[in-house]
Parts: C-alpha cells; sequence; structure tokens
C-alpha cells in the first residue's frame, strides 16, 4: 500500500460518482505496503480506501475480492468491497483497475505483545477456518520454483556469504521430504502494519492479494517471522503465545508441530528474496516504502541454528 499512481480531484470525484458513494471531501495517500496504490477518500458518506491496483489484472481480481466479500458476510474483519451502480466491485482509473473498500478502523502497531501476538494467531485459525466455504481457489505463484528465478536476478549483486546462504538454504528446501499436510486458503502476508487495534482489539486485518491456497502452517510461519520478533531477534515467548491463540480455534497435528521450523525457514528464505528484489528494482512513485532484507536473513540464519533437520 504505497502510490504509484497520483489523481486528481476530479478523478476521485468521477470514481466517487460511479459508487453513489456522495460528495468528495478529502482525500490523501497512503504509505505503507508495497504492491498497490492505496487513498484514504473521505466524502459526505463516509470514509473510504480506494485501492489501485499496480500488479493484478481485472482478470485477476475477482477472486480476491469475492473472497475479501465472503469473509466480511462471515463477520471477520476483513475491507469489504463496494459495489458500484451496475453492481459490479471493479472500475478503472488511471487505465488501471480500482476499486473502493469501506474504511476500517483503528491503526497498526510495531511492537506486538505476548497478548497480541496470542489474538493474531486466534485470527490466523479463524481466517483458515472460515475461508474454507468461500470456493476460493488461487496457486501460490511465489513458490519454491520462483526462489530459483529471483535467486539466480540477484545473485550477480550479492555479497559471497549471501549467495552462499541462499544456495544451501534452497537446496534444503527443494530436497526436505515433506508429508501431507493441512491446507487451505491462507493470506501469505500477514505482517503487523496488515493488521488494525483498536482500543487492543483486533478491528482490521489487510492486503489479501498474496491470498492463495498452501498449507496453512506456512502462514503460521509468515505470521510468526514477524509478529514473534523482537529487533531482529526470534522471540520464541511470543512464537509460543500465538500458536497458543492459534489452537484455541484450530488444533495442529502431530506432523505440524514437528515441521513447524522447516516452515519458519521457508517463511524467512521466501520474504528474504522477494525484499531483495524489491530493492533491487524498486517501483517509481510518489509514496514508497522499502523494507530491510536484511532482517529476513537474520531469522532465516536463527531458525537454521536451531534446527536439528539442517
Amino acid at each position: 500500500m504505497s502510490v504509484y499512481t497520483s489523481i486528481n480531484h476530479q478523478q476521485v470525484q468521477d470514481f466517487l460518482n460511479l459508487y453513489s458513494l456522495g460528495r468528495l471531501i478529502e482525500y490523501s495517500g497512503i504509505q505503507a505496503g508495497i504492491e498497490n496504490t492505496n487513498y484514504r477518500v473521505t466524502s459526505t458518506k463516509g470514509d473510504f480506501i480506494l485501492t489501485i491496483f499496480e500488479s493484478l489484472s481485472v482478470q485477476d481480481l475477482p477472486c480476491y475480492l469475492n473472497l475479501l466479500n465472503h469473509l466480511s458476510s462471515e463477520n471477520f474483519p476483513a475491507p469489504s468491497p463496494q459495489r458500484c451502480i451496475n453492481k459490479e466491485f471493479i472500475n478503472t482509473l488511471s487505465g488501471k483497475p480500482a476499486a473502493f473498500f469501506n474504511c476500517l478502523p483503528g491503526r497498526s502497531i510495531e511492537i506486538a505483545s505476548i497478548a497480541e501476538c496470542s489474538e493474531i494467531g486466534k485470527y490466523l485459525a479463524n481466517l483458515h477456518i472460515v475461508s474454507q466455504s468461500s470456493n476460493f481457489e488461487k496457486e501460490n505463484l511465489k513458490n519454491i520454483v520462483g526462489w530459483q528465478q529471483t535467486f539466480e536476478q540477484v545473485k550477480p549483486f550479492l555479497s559471497k556469504s549471501d549467495k552462499e546462504l541462499l544456495s544451501s538454504e534452497l537446496t534444503f528446501q527443494l530436497n526436505y521430504p515433506l508429508p501431507s499436510l493441512p491446507s487451505g486458503v491462507i493470506h501469505a502476508d500477514l505482517f503487523k502494519d496488515n493488521v488494525l487495534f483498536e482500543q487492543n482489539n483486533i478491528s482490521g486485518i489487510l492486503d489479501f492479494y498474496n491470498a492463495c491456497n498452501d498449507f496453512y502452517l506456512f502462514d503460521i510461519a509468515v505470521t510468526c517471522n514477524d509478529w514473534c520478533v523482537d529487533n531482529n531477534e526470534v522471540n520464541q515467548q511470543k512464537i509460543e503465545a500465538l500458536l497458543m491463540g492459534y489452537q484455541k480455534l484450530r488444533k495442529l497435528n502431530t506432523d505440524e508441530h514437528v515441521h513447524l521450523t522447516f516452515f519458519l525457514r521457508r517463511a524467512a528464505l521466501r520474504f528474504w528474496l522477494s525484499r531483495l528484489e524489491h530493492q533491487l528494482e524498486p517501483k517509481q512513485g510518489e509514496l514508497t516504502l522499502q523494507k530491510d532484507p536484511l532482517v529476513f536473513r537474520s531469522i532465516l540464519e536463527q531458525h537454521r541454528q536451531g534446527d536439528r533437520c539442517g
């Protein structure tokens, strides 16, 4: 959620008119995330989020917006896409697909407490449960094959030690014998900046555009690697709190417990590589956010040191 596409007052008002959402009062860009352009829009009918999709096409979007609509109908605190006059969710703005969503209250946090780690674990389990009836089907394209391609792309710009560590981890991940594990719809990007809190309670879970079908354990690992890390140090107590919160709604089976560290490593590898890619080829925009790849290098090393499997 950054601002790569600049728009003017008249464009926002014209877009509002497609949705019968009233007269524009004010709007401002949101600097957070790295995928899409987002504006906070205040009209005579309330506050909304205007999202301009920078990478996803009109053909890509219906599955995500239908998932969000389903989650909202299940009282899960995801953004609810607004239907326009012709009953569709999507229109075009500045030549790109765009949509309006209700504006959820609250703010994201920078450091998660033990209690907040437990709380996000519970909401993650709830997401895995309520999404089962959504009919959402999307392959995880950000998989090991894609990571290998990214590695080859960034390798010329890396230090010798970084190349050796990434090569070692990719080899480990490729050759690791995984059993059949529970899977379904996952968020795949549930970082703290994608969660809103209001009065110490979760009020919104955002940015579902990496959602896909994959192992639930991968989603847990992605979440742990952000919520349960303090000053780049993995906090085992917070991981345990997140898992306890998760298992209040969905119990992990024996295999999931056994293979958690493997997925913690996999999630760290995935985001180290993606941040290296963004660092190498940053998007140009009015308000953009770059995140440090070295955070996930450190997290990966810590999980490797604590893993007896390799």
